[in-house]
């Protein structure tokens, strides 16, 4: 028997294009927007948003062969517009390239970018139900491939070698050749030589589209690394080299490369071995080879930050990094500490602020105890975040105050040092920023420092600044900053909602003071009365549509959570969000197919595999305090998404037995995925941590099964 191979090529690309273009599309926001974890949340609950809105009101839509290959072209031309977009944001927006922009503008673009996207994909996705004659298990089967198999292509082929806007290119081209191939040859002819050409057009415009973005800046090189989209800006005698918008660092920029070395050094003169973390290529090296006998270990995520610098910055510079003094270590900071075997007499961490959950593992109480751990007898950590000269604000004073309580967890000396930036000190001996006794060391050990000196010190170690300081941080909110509950984080994003006036600010503000109650136990209460009124309305729908919704909100918050631990624990995330995504993936194929290939399916199915969900929430809990191997979190959300396509197989055939609405059980997974994705990744994790709102999503999934249980003497 002959197989149409041809038949099963659109699902397979509509699987294809849809997590190729939403990892893509995720790296290139992050470039744009902050690249926190409140951009992600908002851009995934878009996406799912208009998927599930498209795919339920498909069904008003005729369906026909042209209009259903179009679709495909057209889709692959709105991603292109879309990146064309977002790439020239700052303009419609009023900003300046590397400005904070607002929550408000965040979501608008996220819910009009994802509009052109996913709304047609999940239109897309009915189509390709009804181009195989009603049969969706096998378009769910063939979709849940193409995914599995884009994300492993991004992983593998494009991120490691190709920008996104490139890598967009060539996914476009790849789809586009298929379709022609496969089922356009003649009709479409145009419409498939416009894309090419139009593509083409896109893959030579990213530079010059970077160069007209960083106006009035002049933009001199760009660069894609698997870690971070890499600017570098040249401005009159300075150099810039931002991260995904966010500044690394500015040579020259002696204030901040002074301040970050010399109050953590100044405590220990005689220090031999140093650790830095992150931020030597910004002057900060040169600082600390000012002290005769330190020899300093310099660690350094992202090779690519070396090369650039070395590339761009004055040879002066450039010489630091090749001093016989100075050791670098590509590597992430945190997996460092866990693998060297040496202790340090000084750590200075010189990172951003934890303006997201990857740089919050940097300020944590776990953190701060390997930092200890690799401390020598009268050794000295030393930490920068940013502040503020005269005036400690509410929100300001909470964020400072969960790094001071969480330092003061681990070490018994902390000091904090006042100014735009508060230089954070901690030790197991006495810590002195005693004006005078600072001033003498200065001059002992001959340091020409322009801001870590005398004259700027006078001001800056004022006693009543320092008592001021003091008692704003010691009356604030004493929360701890852990791995697993980011309150840094948060309180540094509320501090950021402050940069705006509008709706924003009163978001954040109205979460930071909300009680638990509202967040998590109101909300599984008024599911358990919706549950409760199903019931009462006894609609045989309602237990086959219950759960496709719960699984959906329950998948996106597991999938959120374990990517989150997984980057606390290894590091770094970019590089990896395209594999963990596909791990999910290749487990909804494979799970697609044991459902598929049932030869019974009956409503007994779903309460098994609502029970084998609670087992695998169960697990996770039990497994979030330790997970030592880094193969573990893809084996969890490989079963995940094997119970997920399972899950969707069993219900939707059983629905489609009561009601031919293809769209409707798919429409309801992604929306439950909207929002989980919405308020776990801004509002839920980071304020009420990993295992508690873990054991809530346990709750949730119980009660659902009850439910179905109650359903099964229907």
């Amino acid at each position: 028997m002959r197989i149409n191979i041809n038949k099963y090529i659109p699902p397979f690309l509509l699987g294809f294009l849809a997590l190729s273009f939403q990892i893509l599309l995720l790296r290139e926001f992050s470039a744009h927007f902050y690249g926190n974890e409140v951009t992600y949340g908002l851009l995934l609950g878009s996406w799912f948003l208009w998927g599930s809105l498209g795919s339920i009101s498909a069904k008003k839509i005729k369906f026909n062969f042209s209009r259903f290959i179009t679709f495909y072209y057209t889709i692959i031309l709105l991603f292109a517009l879309c990146l064309i977009t977002l790439r020239f944001s700052r303009f419609l927006l009023k900003i300046l390239p590397g400005e904070i922009t607002g929550m408000i503008s965040v979501l608008i673009f996220s819910l009009i970018l994802c509009f052109f996207i996913s709304y047609p994909l999940g239109i897309l996705f009915v189509f390709n139900t009804h181009f195989l004659k009603g049969d969706l298990p096998t378009v769910y089967l063939l979709e849940s491939l193409g995914s599995s198999i884009a994300g492993l292509t991004v992983y593998f082929l494009l991120i490691p070698s190709f920008s996104n806007w490139h890598g967009t290119v060539i996914m476009g081209i790849a789809v586009s050749f298929i379709s022609f191939l496969s089922f356009g040859k003649r009709k479409l002819k145009g419409l498939f030589i416009m894309s090419l050409v139009f593509l083409c057009f896109i893959y030579f415009f990213d530079f010059p589209s970077q160069k007209i973005y960083w106006k009035p800046y002049n933009l001199i090189e760009s660069k894609d690394s698997p870690f971070g989209k890499l600017h570098v800006i040249e401005t009159e005698e300075q150099i810039s080299l931002y991260d995904n918008n966010l500044l690394v660092y500015s040579y020259p920029d002696l204030e901040t490369s002074e301040e970050s070395v010399h109050f953590g050094l100044l405590q220990n003169p005689q220090a031999k071995d140093v650790l830095m973390i992150g931020g030597g290529a910004g002057g900060s090296l040169e600082q600390a080879l000012k002290y005769p006998s330190v020899k300093v270990d310099y660690v350094e995520l992202d090779p690519e930050i070396i090369r650039l610098s070395l590339q761009y910055l004055p040879k002066k510079e450039q010489k630091t990094f090749k001093n016989s003094r100075i050791q670098i270590y590509y590597s992430d900071g945190r997996s460092f500490l866990d693998k060297v075997k040496k202790s340090y007499d000084a750590i200075i961490l010189n990172l951003p602020d934890p303006s997201t959950a990857l740089l919050n593992r940097f300020y944590t109480k776990e953190f701060f105890s390997r930092v200890k751990d690799k401390m020598r007898e009268g050794g000295v950590f030393s930490l920068r975040v940013s502040s503020a000269e005269n005036y400690i604000s509410p929100e300001r004073q909470n964020f400072l105050a969960s790094i001071y309580h969480t330092l003061k967890e681990i070490f018994p000396e902390v000091v904090i040092v006042p100014g735009n930036s508060n230089i954070f000190l901690a030790s197991f001996h006495p810590i002195s920023i005693d004006y005078q006794e600072i001033c003498k060391k200065i001059e002992i050990l001959g340091l020409k420092n322009i801001y870590v000196s005398p004259q700027i010190l006078l001001s800056r170690l004022d006693p009543f600044r320092i008592d001021y300081l003091k008692e704003k941080i010691y009356s604030g909110g004493k929360t701890l900053n852990l791995d697993l509950t980011p309150i840094s984080y948060f309180y540094h994003s509320v501090l950021w909602s402050t940069h705006f006036r509008g709706l924003e600010k009163r978001i954040f503000s109205f979460f930071s003071n909300i009680k638990t109650f509202w967040i998590l136990d109101f909300p599984l209460i008024f599911f358990i009365l919706l549950l409760v009124l199903f019931v009462l309305k006894r609609k045989k729908s309602s237990f086959l549509l219950v759960p496709l919704m719960t699984m959906g909100f329950t998948s996106i918050v597991a999938e959120l959570i374990v990517i989150i631990s997984y980057q606390t624990r290894f590091g770094y995330l970019y590089q990896k969000i395209s594999l963990l995504f596909a791990s999910f993936m290749i487990g909804l194929f494979f799970g697609a197919y044991r459902g598929k290939k049932r030869k019974k399916i009956d409503y007994l199915k779903i309460i098994i595999i609502q029970s084998c969900f609670m087992m695998l929430v169960l697990l996770l809990i039990l497994s979030m305090k330790s997970c030592p191997y880094e193969f573990i979190p893809f084996i969890f959300l490989l079963l995940l998404g094997f119970l997920g396509g399972d899950l969707f197989i069993v219900s939707n055939s059983l629905f489609l037995r009561v009601k031919k609405n293809y769209g409707l059980g798919y429409g309801l997974d992604l929306f439950g995925s909207f929002f989980g994705a919405i308020f776990a990744s801004s509002i839920l994790i980071p304020l009420v941590g990993l295992p508690l709102l873990l054991k809530y999503i346990f709750l949730l999934n119980s009660f659902c099964f009850l439910f179905l249980l109650v359903g099964l003497r229907k």
